[in-house]
């Protein structure tokens, strides 16, 4: 058996070298996360379908809106309503289909691509 004053010192010995290594572990970083507004189709002023959140992650961090535009025959292009989600890649831009216009917008905080509502008066002609 061993005395006791060996064990102090083998106590005294070990126990700085367990808490070097335990502070000095590597951590992981937290993840980071944003919570975005998700709706299939947002139309005046309320989700019409599938109303809900999503949790944007890595790598973008990023909430998505966008926005459909319907061409009118005048050629001008009415809006009509927006889609709002958590893409795994976001990039702004703007598409053209066969009498389609589609807007797409990013944003990176959390519920920002909350829509107060759509004024369809005040985007009932958007140009080219």
């Amino acid at each position: 058996m061993l005395s006791p004053a060996y064990m102090y010192r083998l106590l005294f010995f070990l126990l700085p070298g367990a808490l070097l290594v335990l502070c000095w572990s590597p951590m992981k970083e937290p993840t980071r996360s944003i919570i975005c507004t998700s709706c299939g189709e947002f139309v005046d002023k309320t989700c019409k379908k599938n109303p809900g959140s999503c949790e944007s992650k890595h790598p973008d961090f990023a909430c998505q809106t966008k926005e459909v535009y319907i061409q009118h025959f005048t050629g001008e292009y009415v809006y009509q309503y927006s889609v709002l989600g958590c893409p795994k890649r976001c990039v702004e831009y703007i598409r053209f289909a066969r009498r389609e216009k589609n807007v797409f917008f990013c944003c990176n905080g959390n519920y920002c691509n909350s829509l107060p509502g759509k004024d369809n008066a005040s985007l009932s002609s958007i140009p080219l």
